[in-house]
């Protein structure tokens, strides 16, 4: 299968690729990148793509970004500039094609200071449009490893009110907010336990990930980033991150009461992203029976969404009509390259 497109994400905590053969998805990946580390991660991350591919022949590349705001960069220009410029030691810039929104796609060596705003964190606009070229309507729901995307759509637009980061944030569209890197301490202040509600410390003890591992629905092969501590991802390293935050040790009790508490920030997590949701729905602009579509590799938590909501589920990969490879990662895992891949394929 001859690779003739891949698709790049280019996240602050991880890389995401997607690979086409004509129609034929080739492969999906993700690689940690912790930009904030230093470039040399994010070199580290196209090789290990690259290995992963088998890549011999030379093929066309597209590209989105957020990794611009890692605090590596001084500001969203330098991120921009230099996540390309590091790209274009890996590949042909003559290659090269950034997503720039609704502008489309600009060739690399087009790119100017002025193009930056359109440019810069603007992959969540991709994977709208493309899920906005195959529903008539719904509300797009992309739980990643940091943040979640809600995307209204309908009649083949992307009903943003926001396109910037500060403006998708006012408007609720982005919420940093997702299963593996959030802190707990930025979900709640207080937790039961014991029959007493329990003031949590503010020290970034644990994360979603060690929640997700003690309820079981966190993908292993998505389980990628580092620990709040460092440490292992056993469950009994994710206890006693958890029990860090009640000033306890995880001997104090039993597993099953840690599992418990584990489900009440599941349950604090769902109710924030309940709410966002609600926010959305409340504009009007959906009919009833609008489908809530998942993607990301917290897509485990639209579904419950889209229940609670009493709206029907779509995964993401169902969008794609070809059949995909059998892998770890699926498309909707990294909808963004995915969707990227999708609107440069037709260039």
């Amino acid at each position: 299968m001859a690779i003739d497109l891949i698709a790049w994400d280019i996240g602050g905590a991880h890389l995401k690729a997607v690979a086409l053969a004509g129609e034929q998805i080739a492969a999906v990946t993700q690689k940690s990148c912790p930009l904030w580390l230093g470039l040399e991660h994010f070199h580290a991350a196209v090789r290990a793509v690259f290995d992963e591919l088998e890549l011999v022949a030379a093929c066309r590349h597209a590209v989105t970004m957020t990794g611009e705001l890692a605090d590596l960069f001084a500001n969203r220009e330098e991120g921009v500039f230099g996540l390309l410029h590091a790209l274009c030691e890996h590949v042909p810039a003559e290659t090269i094609l950034v997503f720039a929104g609704a502008g489309g796609f600009l060739p690399v060596r087009q790119v100017q200071a002025k193009d930056i705003p359109a440019i810069a964190s603007a992959n969540w606009l991709a994977t709208g449009f493309y899920a906005a070229s195959r529903l008539d309507q719904g509300l797009l729901i992309d739980i990643g490893s940091t943040t979640a995307d809600f995307l209204l759509l309908r009649h083949g637009e992307v009903l943003a009110r926001g396109y910037t980061d500060y403006e998708r944030l006012r408007h609720g569209e982005l919420v940093y907010c997702g299963v593996v890197r959030t802190s707990l301490m930025s979900l709640v202040k207080h937790a039961p336990f014991a029959g007493e509600w329990i003031g949590l410390m503010a020290e970034h003890f644990a994360t979603t990930a060690d929640v997700y591992r003690l309820t079981g629905e966190l993908p292993e092969h998505a389980d990628q980033s580092p620990t709040a501590d460092g440490g292992g991802k056993a469950i009994t390293d994710s206890i006693r991150r958890i029990a860090r935050l009640l000033g306890l040790d995880m001997e104090s009790t039993t597993p099953e009461t840690w599992q418990r508490l584990a489900y009440y920030f599941r349950e604090r997590q769902l109710e924030y992203l309940t709410k966002a949701c609600m926010r959305q729905l409340s504009l009007g602009w959906l009919k009833g029976d609008a489908p809530v579509i998942g993607a990301g590799v917290g897509r485990f938590l639209v579904q419950e969404l889209a229940q609670r909501l009493g709206h029907t589920y779509l995964d993401f990969s169902d969008l794609y009509p070809i059949i995909t490879p059998t892998s770890e990662f699926k498309p909707a895992d990294c909808a963004p390259a995915w969707a990227v891949a999708c609107l440069a394929r037709l260039i």
